[in-house]
Order: structure tokens, then sequence, then C-alpha cells
């Protein structure tokens, strides 16, 4: 069985007319997305006019269900959220759903904030079943840092979602904004159980040049954004958009055989 995968962060609703004709024009089997916000999300560079998991659910609805978990909510709005959304064809069945919690922060979080590593963060993880084969896909967002070396609050992120990973049944597949280089300990540390696609195809960068804020990052960027498959899979196929402007990261696409 061949599959094929996105991931992207989105960055809420920045790149929406751009997001949407693409996801419509191409017919990925499953769609992993980060920074998926809800209408009046404003925090940062977000300032997000649509409830995009309902808005992407409405979209996608003729070929696609779609799981996600809510991380953190704000100030600015009741309606506000950021979370991680997961889409997948409906020739799979969903076997199981899990959220791992990485860092709870069950108070709403300052609009007018200038810094960000307390943004809560999670894992969602759905086992699908499809042509008699089981499969986990696993969709994550490391907290954020100023620095794409591994800061104290992302080593406490992985101490939960490393023991985590490790016990997954094969075959699976990781993807997320990790938030880190893969020099970082967190990723070494998975890639001791499972294969780095960036890494294996000497990707040096996942953002996107033409819309990041963060200037003094390029050139030559820096790879944040991953995806990782169990050691017993296939990889037939692995791209970076790199001339797609469908957020301020690259997305990253993979065809796996099973």
């Amino acid at each position: 069985m061949t599959l094929s995968l996105l991931q992207l962060n989105i960055n809420a609703d920045n790149y929406w007319d751009n997001l949407f004709p693409y996801l419509t024009s191409n017919d990925f089997d499953i769609i992993q997305l980060q920074e998926v916000c809800g209408k009046e999300t404003i925090c940062g560079n977000l300032n997000c006019t649509h409830d995009c998991f309902d808005e992407l659910t409405k979209l996608l609805s003729a070929k696609y269900n779609g799981e996600m978990i809510v991380t953190q909510r704000y100030t600015s709005s009741p309606t506000s959220y950021m979370g991680n959304a997961t889409f997948y064809k409906k020739e799979f069945s969903l076997v199981d759903k899990y959220i791992l919690s990485l860092y709870k922060n069950i108070t709403l979080f300052p609009q007018d904030a200038k810094n960000f590593e307390d943004v809560g963060r999670a894992l969602l993880h759905l086992t699908l079943s499809r042509d008699g084969k089981i499969i986990s896909f696993l969709n994550s967002h490391l907290g954020w840092a100023k620095t794409t070396k591994e800061q104290p609050h992302q080593t406490a992120q992985g101490e939960i979602l490393l023991p985590y990973l490790q016990k997954i049944a094969k075959p699976f597949v990781i993807s997320g904004d990790f938030n880190l280089d893969p020099q970082q300990p967190i990723i070494q540390k998975i890639n001791t159980f499972s294969r780095n696609l960036i890494s294996e195809n000497h990707v040096i960068n996942t953002l996107n040049e033409r819309t990041h804020r963060a200037r003094v990052l390029f050139p030559p960027g820096a790879a944040v954004d991953y995806i990782f498959t169990s050691p017993d899979i296939t990889v037939k196929k692995f791209e970076v958009l790199e001339k797609e402007d469908l957020s301020d990261h690259l997305g990253l696409t993979t065809e796996i055989e099973l």
C-alpha cells in the first residue's frame, strides 16, 4: 500500500488564499498541520479571522475526516485557539485517538505577549486502519524558542515525548514543527529509533525565506520541521515544497510504501 503525506505548519490563516487551493488541487492521503487557529486568535504574528479547523473540515469533507487537539486558548476571544490537526482519507478507519500533553498552560495566553515559550503544546496520535493494515500517525508541535538550539523548556517537553514515542508500535509516521535543528538532543534521540527524512535528504532549511519574519536566519535558514518514519517503512519519495508560499514554513511531502 502506497500512501502520501503532507506536513505543514500553516501559521493560522496568514496564507489562507494559497493554502485552500493547494489542498484541494492535491491528493494526499494524510495531511498533518500545526498552528491551526480559531477565529479572533490574536498573538504575535497571528491575527486570525477564520475558524481554521472548521473551515478546513468543510473544505475537505468530501474526501477526508479530521481530528484536532487544542493546545492553547488566548485572551483575544472565547473563539480563539491554537492546535494540531490531522486529516485522513475516508478510506481509513480511526482505530484510536490519543492526546499526549507536553506542556499545559491552563490560563488564557495574553494576546499582547512578546515571548511564547509558555504556549501549550501536545502530540496528536491517530491509529488508523486501511486494507487490513494498521499505522500510527503522530502530529506534534514542540515549544518555541528564540534559537533553534534546545532550551530547558524544550528538554522538559522532550522528556515526556520521547518515552511515549519509543513505545509506539510499527509502522508509524511522526511529523511536526519541532522548533529545533537536526543536531539537538531531542532530534538525535528520535533518530535512534526512526528514520529522519530531513537528515537523510540533507535538508538544511524548512522555513520560507520569502515570508518568514526572522530575517536574521537567512541565509541559510533553519531545518525545524520533520517527518520521521519507522525503519520498516519504504520511503519512495520526499520533497520540500520550496516554491509554494503556503506559510512562513515550507511544506514537506513524502510517499511511503507499507
